[in-house]
C-alpha cells in the first residue's frame, strides 16, 4: 500500500466515534474560534476586494460569505472565508504541521455543507478528517519545508487537508479520493515572502478553494494521478526540496496517532503572527509585577526557538499588516500599551514615534547552540530587558505542548467569539450563533447558523 492509497482508506473509513471526547471538544472549540476570526476579518479591506471580485464572477449562490451579507458559489465562499479567517492572524495553529489548520478546513467544509445540505455532524467529522490527514502528510516533509525553502506551510499542507475534508464530505470512492488528493496537491502553494500583505491570508483561502474544486471536479469525471503524495515527482519530494522526505511516514502514523491530541489546537490570544506569541507571553509575565518605563529601556534581547526571522520578516514595519509580522513592533506595543489587541494594528499605531523609537532597540536571535536546527524544538522564548541604570529584567515563557486544546479554555473562546462577532452581529444574534456552534453536531443542516453568520448585506 502506498501513501495516497492509505489516505483514501482512512478517509473512507473514519468515524466520529473513533476520536476521544477531548479531541472532539477541541475541534468544536476551534470551529467557534475560526468563525469568530471570520466575523472580525470580514471588516478588513481584503474582504471588500475579494467580495467585489467574486460578485463580478457570478455563479450559483449556494454558500455564505461570512459577515458579508451574501452568498456565492461554494468555491468562492471557501476562498473568501479562508482569507478573512486568516486576515487578522488571530486564527489557531497546530504544532506538527506548523499551519493555521482551521482557517483552511472550516471554510472548505462549511461551503460544501451548505451546498449539499449536509449536517453539523458531517461538518465536524470532515473537519477532523482533514486535520488528521494534513498532519500525517506534513510528517513526510523535510525540515527545510518549514524553515528554509520559503513555503508558507498553511498553503501546501492546507490544500492536502482541504482535499481530504472535501472528499470525506462528498463521500467519494477510493479512486476518486486518490485523484482528489492528487489534484489538491498540485494546487498547493504559498510563499513566505508575501507575509505582511493581503496575499498571506489569501494562501488560506486558496487552499480551502482547492479542496472544494478538487473534490467537485473529480466527482464529475475529472482525472488526476493516484500517487501524487509519494510519487517520484510528487508532493513530498517537491515541497521538501528533493531531500529528507519520507512519504511512507503516512503508513505508520495515519490512524495510529490522534493528531488532535498529539499536535493540538493552539488558540491565539493576540491578533498577530504566532511566532511572536511566546515572546509576548514573556513580556506580559514581566508586566504582572513590574512597571517598566520604556524611556528607561536601553535595549531588549529576545531569544527564540527558531532561526530568525522565519515568519517575522518585518524588522522595521511601516504599516499595520507589516506590524503583525514584526517581533520588534509586537513587543513595543506590549510594553507601551500593556496589551496587544485589534487596536494595536493600525498604521497610526505602528508609525507612532514611541514605537518607532523603541523598535531599533529590540534584537531577536536563536537560543544559542541551536542555530540551524528545526524550529520550535526548545519550546520556549526568553526576554531580557536591559535598563539604562545597568539593571535588567528577564522572563521565560513556554510553548504549550500538551492536550488537544492549548493556550486557552473553552470559556476564553466563547468570550473571543462574542468580542469578534460584535463587529457584525448584535448581542442576541451573536449569542444565538454561539449556542448553535456549541451544539453543532446536532444540527440537521447549517441553514439557521449561516443565516445568522451571513450578517447584513453591504
Amino acid at each position: 500500500m502506498h501513501a495516497t492509497e492509505r489516505i483514501s482508506e482512512f478517509i473512507r473509513n473514519c468515524k466520529l466515534e473513533d476520536y476521544p471526547e477531548e479531541a472532539i471538544l477541541a475541534a468544536k472549540t476551534a470551529i467557534v474560534d475560526c468563525f469568530a476570526c471570520m466575523l472580525a476579518g470580514s471588516q478588513e479591506q481584503l474582504a471588500n476586494v475579494l467580495i467585489k471580485y467574486v460578485s463580478s464572477e457570478g455563479g450559483n449562490a449556494v454558500a455564505t460569505a461570512v459577515g458579508m451579507g451574501m452568498k456565492t458559489t461554494s468555491s468562492s465562499a471557501a476562498l473568501v472565508n479562508g482569507a478573512i479567517a486568516h486576515a487578522l492572524d488571530y486564527d489557531d495553529i497546530t504544532h506538527v504541521s506548523k499551519t493555521h489548520p482551521t482557517a483552511v478546513l472550516l471554510p472548505t467544509v462549511t461551503a460544501l455543507c451548505e451546498e449539499t445540505k449536509s449536517s453539523g455532524k458531517d461538518l465536524l467529522l470532515s473537519y477532523i478528517t482533514g486535520f488528521e490527514v494534513a498532519c500525517s502528510v506534513s510528517e513526510t516533509l523535510s525540515p527545510a519545508y518549514y524553515d528554509n525553502l520559503g513555503w508558507h506551510p498553511t498553503g501546501p499542507i492546507g490544500s492536502i487537508g482541504a482535499g481530504a475534508s472535501a472528499a470525506k464530505l462528498m463521500a467519494l470512492n477510493k479512486e476518486e479520493i486518490e485523484m482528489t488528493m492528487s489534484l489538491a496537491a498540485s494546487q498547493g502553494s504559498g510563499l513566505r515572502q508575501n507575509f505582511g500583505s493581503m496575499t498571506k491570508p489569501f494562501h488560506a483561502g486558496a487552499a480551502a478553494r482547492s479542496g472544494v474544486v478538487s473534490a467537485k471536479l473529480v466527482s464529475q469525471g475529472f482525472t488526476a494521478a493516484h500517487d501524487a503524495i509519494e510519487g517520484s515527482f510528487g508532493f513530498s519530494k517537491a515541497f521538501s526540496g528533493g531531500n529528507d522526505f519520507n512519504p511512507d511516514a503516512v503508513l505508520d502514523n495515519l490512524g495510529n496517532k490522534c493528531y488532535l491530541l498529539e499536535s493540538g489546537l493552539e488558540i491565539k490570544k493576540y491578533p498577530c503572527c504566532g511566532s511572536a506569541h511566546i515572546a509576548l507571553d514573556a513580556a506580559f509575565n514581566l508586566l504582572v509585577d513590574k512597571t517598566i518605563d520604556v524611556r528607561q529601556i536601553n535595549n531588549i534581547e529576545v531569544l527564540v526557538d527558531f532561526d530568525p526571522p522565519r515568519s517575522l520578516v518585518h524588522s522595521r514595519p511601516k504599516n499595520a499588516l507589516e506590524g503583525k509580522f514584526s517581533m520588534e513592533y509586537c513587543l513595543s506595543a506590549a510594553l507601551l500599551d500593556k496589551s496587544v489587541s485589534f487596536d494595536s494594528f493600525t498604521d497610526h499605531q505602528v508609525l507612532r514615534k514611541e514605537a518607532q523609537d523603541l523598535i531599533p532597540r529590540i534584537s531577536m536571535k536563536r537560543i544559542p547552540g541551536n542555530e540551524g536546527l528545526p524550529s520550535w524544538m526548545e519550546g520556549y522564548n526568553e526576554l531580557t530587558v536591559h535598563l539604562t541604570d545597568g539593571s535588567s529584567l528577564s522572563s521565560k515563557a513556554f510553548r504549550p505542548t500538551s492536550g488537544a486544546l492549548r493556550g486557552v479554555t473553552t470559556n476564553d473562546v466563547d468570550r473571543k467569539f462574542l468580542d469578534c462577532a460584535a463587529f457584525v452581529l448584535d448581542k442576541s444574534k451573536a449569542s444565538e450563533a454561539l449556542e448553535l456552534l456549541k451544539n453543532i453536531e446536532s444540527l440537521k443542516n447549517l441553514d439557521q447558523l449561516m443565516d445568522i453568520l451571513r450578517g447584513l448585506a453591504r
